[in-house]
């Protein structure tokens, strides 16, 4: 038996991958109880659930939408992956469902880790987290077969606050309901909940910052490293230099950008500067600062590109809905096409042979907010806004800037 104390002892989210990509036996199953389940977790673990997956093993779970701390996209990845997925909730307020409880079983072992670890990037990799995990065996026979009786449970078609979901209506009859939001309403509406910022500068800090959380760190640079000097072709901005080093990084960020008319024949390209004014807010301490006040890297550094590294080209993939789109293209392109900025072409394409920019109808992203939030270096997800929501969103950003020097031109923000 071992306790898992995060971060001091190591990740759960890191120990459930280990033991996924371990060979299977004949007979493997991968059960989750969850209260919550959001992208940043469902989609770090992943390539080690295909990996199960493909070996043979069997995976089912049980996850609880109470207190909206499940996002829909998160159940339309888990719907994708599992199994079996059942959403469980009881009606009285007075229940919730709370289980935190991860069980790998296959034809001689079993493995139980029972803890306050959510199915959530956090409750995986970076909250203050407690988990037991031991090897199930003689000793362990009774923590074994309860967790079988409550799987069962929950299995039953009569039992009133368990729903096995069977297809994408499903979810989206929850999402109808309220039962589900989609994280960026979740987002928002946290936000909008949370204490008014002109309080929080009032107050002393009481307490420290944990460090030690193994996630990628920035690495800072110094002054030989130019970054943005012609951006916008404006001597004033030569001098202008990154901070920090833009290299790869699997640390989590989400950044918005309009769309407005978009370019390209299929109006999907999303054009990325190399710096940007600033309009609100301050890069202090984040990736994108520099060492002139008015200025932030541009939307590129948000996908790990160096601006002026005009030479790289990059494929990602992204995550919308539920459905990997693979192939999603970011350039700087040269000659008559280019425009002086970097740009993502919108054109990945699904196992189904579905183009992201296809999905909602031609040039259906036109005028949208494009939401991205970074799972790995490669791998995205994607949440699609409408244009009025910009000053909830620039409400919400730790800062904001315009792609030009003029404030009319499309504005990012940093979540």
């Amino acid at each position: 038996m071992i306790m898992i104390n995060q971060p001091f002892h190591g990740q759960l989210g890191e120990l459930l991958c280990e033991k996924l990509t371990q060979p299977l036996g004949h007979v493997a199953s991968f059960t989750m109880f969850s209260a919550f389940a959001k992208n940043s977790g469902v989609l770090r673990l992943k390539p080690a659930l295909e990996q199960f997956k493909t070996a043979g093993g069997h995976i089912i779970a049980f996850i609880g939408v109470d207190a909206h701390g499940t996002s829909y996209e998160a159940v339309l990845n888990l719907f994708e992956l599992c199994d079996a997925l059942y959403i469980v909730h009881s009606e009285s307020p007075a229940s919730t469902f709370h289980s935190k409880i991860y069980e790998f079983t296959n034809d001689s072992d079993t493995w139980i880790a029972i803890g306050s670890n959510n199915l959530t990037g956090g409750g995986l990799w970076t909250n203050f987290e407690s988990a037991v995990c031991f090897e199930g065996g003689h000793e362990s026979g009774d923590c074994v077969r309860k967790i079988a009786e409550l799987a069962d449970k929950y299995k039953n078609p009569a039992y009133p606050c368990s729903r096995r979901i069977t297809s994408r209506d499903d979810i989206d009859e929850l999402l109808a309901e309220d039962y589900l939001r989609s994280e960026m309403r979740i987002q928002m509406e946290t936000h909008n909940d949370a204490r008014h910022p002109a309080e929080q500068h009032t107050r002393r800090n009481l307490f420290g910052t944990q460090n030690g959380i193994h996630l990628p760190q920035i690495e800072r640079v110094g002054p030989q490293h130019p970054v943005g000097t012609t951006v916008h072709n404006n001597p004033d901005q030569e001098g202008v230099r990154a901070v920090y080093k833009i290299t790869n990084s699997n640390a989590s960020e989400r950044m918005w950008f309009e769309m407005r008319e978009s370019t390209g024949g299929s109006r999907n390209i999303l054009d990325l500067s190399k710096l940007g004014t600033i309009i609100a807010g301050n890069p202090h301490g984040t990736r994108y600062e520099t060492n002139d006040p008015e200025f932030i890297l541009g939307g590129i550094a948000f996908f790990d590109i160096d601006p002026e590294s005009t030479n790289v080209e990059k494929s990602i993939t992204v995550n919308y809905n539920g459905i990997d789109y693979i192939g999603c293209t970011i350039k700087f392109p040269t000659g008559d096409h280019s425009n002086g900025s970097w740009r993502i072409q919108m054109k990945g394409q699904s196992e189904a042979g579905v183009k992201i920019h296809r999905v909602g109808g031609a040039e259906w992203l036109r005028h949208k907010i494009l939401v991205f939030e970074k799972i790995r270096t490669d791998y995205y997800t994607l949440s699609v806004l409408d244009k009025d929501c910009v000053e909830d969103l620039i409400k919400q950003s730790t800062v904001v800037a315009t792609n030009g020097s003029s404030p009319t031109s499309k504005k990012y923000g940093l979540l």
